[in-house]
């Protein structure tokens, strides 16, 4: 039998299922779900749902899995469920948690056990509601939970090694700031000591770091993890704010010919394009982010550079499965749209590729406004800092000093160092770096003691 001919068979099968008054849609469900057609299974475990029918957690678990939450997030129908327990509460509290209803969203995540395969994403989301109410301990103990419960996950078909360490990852990160904001600050690095530098998130981390090491007194550790941010395979990850704090320290160690040059380098390399970061379209956005090879266009590579900081992110993998997999299932059922129940299915199909692709757009854009932002705060700071730099300057010439504090020391320059290759762009492999580099920094002397 043609893989035509079983999908016409499946659909007539599907319409004589729909006119019966016994379980149709638990039935209808169970047929889809066999064919591998997920996302058409989410239409039906919903109506089974509504109407009582009993599908296993099992089943439940491989499509919630496989479903995209922006399909969540835009789901109308979800809002049938939010006074009733269910067990497609995570996707209830996904919706409710975006329609910013923190009240119901938090009920409906709570009652996620941990046999869903939503209990993970369900604490993280449970940590940021409380996050947002201020109550620093409980969301510090769902954030525990969440990375206790993924080192217990297994991988999946839907889920991969990579997704769930993000996850994981992105769990340790909130214990991090909670500590740090609480003023612990060794705590706070001892956390993100559970990240491995072979993670590809481990960059995002040391500007964490670099503030935790400068806020407990420790400006050569601090400078040691900014510093890392010059090694030629992390300059996608550069963020604005790294730069002002490495200045910072240098002004603070009374290397101010160093602190100015940097803010030099910040004018040229970062200021000069930052209206390019918040002009640029949604779709030039998608454009730059899918390019293996940079653009020839300065601005272009601007943007490009930083967006591709952000390729092996969870948002942008699971934008891409989430792509290729409805594609998939609308392939299969155009090959049958003359049937009217292949027409239910195309419409709901191409409504969740739509909005799916709109909130990655949507994130992208959101990306480069806040970098924008980001650029112009850090421009503010260095406006301020030149002031703090320049009377520093003067007090020194009023003390005869001036002359003392000329940076006349060897350093390494960095971008004498190759980068590696494609195969070892994401793992870190023989890289070069430290916070380690603190082992650089730590060779400066603090002229200021002096």
């Amino acid at each position: 039998m043609s893989r035509l001919t079983a999908l016409i068979i499946l659909l007539l099968t599907l319409s004589q299922v729909a006119n019966s008054n016994t379980t149709s849609f638990t039935k209808m469900f169970d047929i889809v779900f066999r064919n591998d057609l997920y996302y058409s299974s989410y239409l039906f475990l919903k109506k089974a749902i509504h109407s009582k029918g009993v599908v296993s957690q099992e089943k439940i678990n491989i499509v919630l899995d496989s479903i995209h939450p922006s399909v969540f997030i835009h789901d109308y129908e979800l809002d049938k469920f939010v006074s009733t327990k269910t067990n497609i509460d995570y996707a209830v509290g996904v919706r409710r948690f975006f329609l910013n209803d923190f009240k119901t969203a938090k009920r409906k995540f709570s009652s996620v056990r941990q046999n869903n395969s939503m209990f993970i994403e369900s604490n993280y989301l449970l940590g940021l509601i409380y996050l947002t109410e201020n109550k620093t301990q409980i969301a510090s103990r769902y954030f525990k939970r969440c990375v206790r419960f993924a080192d217990k996950k297994k991988r999946t078909d839907f889920k991969s090694e990579a997704y769930i360490k993000t996850f994981k990852n992105r769990c340790i990160q909130q214990v991090a700031r909670i500590s740090f904001s609480q003023k612990n600050y060794q705590a706070s690095l001892r956390i993100m000591d559970y990240v491995k530098k072979t993670d590809y998130i481990w960059p995002r981390f040391l500007l964490d770091r670099a503030w935790s090491y400068y806020w407990s007194g420790q400006n050569e550790r601090a400078l040691g993890s900014v510093m890392t941010y010059k090694a030629p395979m992390l300059r996608r990850f550069m963020i604005p704010e790294a730069n002002y704090l490495r200045a910072l320290i240098y002004y603070e160690m009374c290397y101010f010919e160093k602190a100015e040059n940097i803010k030099e380098d910040f004018n040229n390399a970062t200021w000069k394009y930052r209206n390019f970061a918040k002009t640029a379209s949604k779709n030039r956005l998608l454009r730059l982010i899918s390019l293996n090879d940079a653009p020839k266009r300065k601005e272009d590579q601007f943007l490009y550079y930083y967006l591709k900081g952000y390729k092996k992110d969870i948002r942008y993998f699971s934008f891409q499965e989430a792509s290729s997999r409805i594609l998939n299932e609308i392939k299969k059922l155009s090959r049958v749209k003359s049937l009217k129940q292949a027409k239910l299915f195309l419409n709901s199909l191409y409504y969740y590729k739509r909005v799916i692709k709109e909130d990655f757009s949507d994130f992208l854009k959101n990306l480069t406004n806040d970098y924008f932002s980001q650029i112009n705060h850090t421009r503010n700071a260095f406006v301020k800092l030149d002031l703090m730099i320049s009377l520093k300057k003067r007090k020194n010439i009023a003390a005869n000093k001036s002359s003392k504090f000329k940076d006349k020391m060897k350093t390494i320059d960095l971008d004498q160092i190759p980068n590696t290759d494609e195969k070892f762009i994401w793992d870190f492999q023989g890289g070069f770096w430290a916070d380690e580099l603190g082992d650089y920094a730590i060779a400066l002397d603090n002229r200021c003691r002096s």
